[in-house]
């Protein structure tokens, strides 16, 4: 390696150019003395480099390694609990199902391992406890595939940090059913909000999601200092997508302001220990409602469902709703939001001459959210 005069885009220039262990960096100056200086900078940088690559090549010998750096790595970037907590979940699964995988050098695990695990994880499914005839029986139900395609999309992220250039199967994903679409009839809303069971505090984190779209992992760990009535707004500075505000409703602020009020803890939803609550324990309260009410397959998440389809329903465009809930994408957001009978119906009439019914409105409150305040006080 030695520093050279070129031609660079019309103009004489001093290169270094340095190679060390596969690693290639150059380097243009104006002098040969500042090329040298520059060539001597690069290689100490790319020897640092190299050390930190076989350092890594280390850690991650296995792929329990994999998935501990992994983790470790989704906290050091600031990712909420829930992401973090997907890969320990995923690892946990491996470990269940597939032990010697976690074992497995990094760099022999291939297309085969994969389909494993997939096949593994579906056959694992769910027990659930059922009451037949008066007695309690045991029933496995089948994994979903949403489920499945989580935890192979967690994999794939591991095996991409360590493996850049293997190529994950795009066969091994199920296809999902994106038409699944839940939304609560007014009917419904009262009967599912209202007989969540637990605190007050429960029922309001249910409510808060209902009116503006947010996730639970959002609401269970809001802090006092996102929270700004004053202009209606909460400003949240790590989400599952960026950091996004969240327009406020009247009813909306009431929820907040009577959290604010109520208790002087750093969280909006503390438990009885003053921490946020646990995601299950608020998942399985919800579930428990919603099958009292009647519904066997609407959750938590659902919520987002409702509110993007209310929200679409008003005559709210694509951007707005998107804007709302927080979507990137128009697709993903339509994953979310459905066309409700009542408005294709209406939409039917007006394209056959007869009467469509009344106008949808483009203007529902201050900010276009679900009107609750019929059990916001209750």
């Amino acid at each position: 390696m030695s520093v050279r005069r070129i031609k660079n885009h019309g103009k004489w220039v001093w290169q270094a150019p340095v190679a060390y262990r596969g690693l290639r960096r150059a380097a243009f100056r104006a002098s040969k003395d500042e090329a040298c200086q520059a060539e001597s900078d690069l290689l100490g940088a790319l020897k640092a480099e190299a050390a930190q690559v076989e350092q890594q090549d280390q850690r991650l010998a296995t792929l329990r390694q994999l998935f501990e750096f992994y983790a470790q790595d989704l906290k050091d970037r600031g990712k909420s609990e829930d992401t973090t907590g997907r890969a320990e979940q995923t690892a946990l699964a491996v470990e269940r199902l597939l032990p010697a995988l976690l074992n497995r050098p990094v760099s022999k695990i291939g297309d085969g391992d994969v389909f494993a695990f997939r096949a593994a994880r579906l056959r694992e499914g769910q027990v659930v406890h059922e009451l037949v005839d008066g007695e309690k029986v045991e029933r496995r139900l089948p994994c979903k595939p949403s489920t499945v395609n989580r935890d192979l999309r967690t994999l794939r992220a591991a095996l991409k940090k360590a493996r850049p250039d293997y190529r994950f199967p795009g066969g091994a994903f199920f296809r999902e059913d994106e038409t699944r679409v839940r939304w609560l009839r007014p009917e419904e809303e009262l009967l599912v909000l209202e007989a969540v069971p637990g605190s007050p505090r429960i029922r309001a984190i249910a409510h808060l999601a209902a009116l503006t779209l947010m996730r639970l992992s959002e609401i269970r760990l809001l802090r006092r200092e996102y929270v700004h009535l004053e202009q209606g707004v909460l400003l949240l500075p790590q989400t599952k997508t960026e950091p996004r505000p969240v327009i406020l409703s009247a009813d909306a602020q009431k929820i907040l302001r009577k959290q604010l009020e109520g208790h002087e803890s750093e969280w909006m939803f503390p438990n009885p220990d003053g921490r946020p609550y646990d995601r299950s324990y608020i998942g399985r309260a919800f579930r428990k409602a919603a099958r009292a009410s009647g519904l066997r397959d609407f959750h938590f998440h659902d919520l987002r469902h409702h509110g993007a389809t209310m929200a679409l329903n008003k005559g709210f465009t694509a951007p707005i709703v998107m804007a709302l809930g927080g979507w990137k994408t128009e697709r993903m957001m339509r994953r979310y939001a459905a066309v409700t009978d009542q408005t294709l119906r209406a939409a039917a009439e007006a394209v056959s001459g007869g009467e469509a019914g009344r106008p949808i409105s483009a203007s529902v409150g201050r900010y276009g959210v679900i009107p609750l305040s019929r059990v916001v006080d209750k």
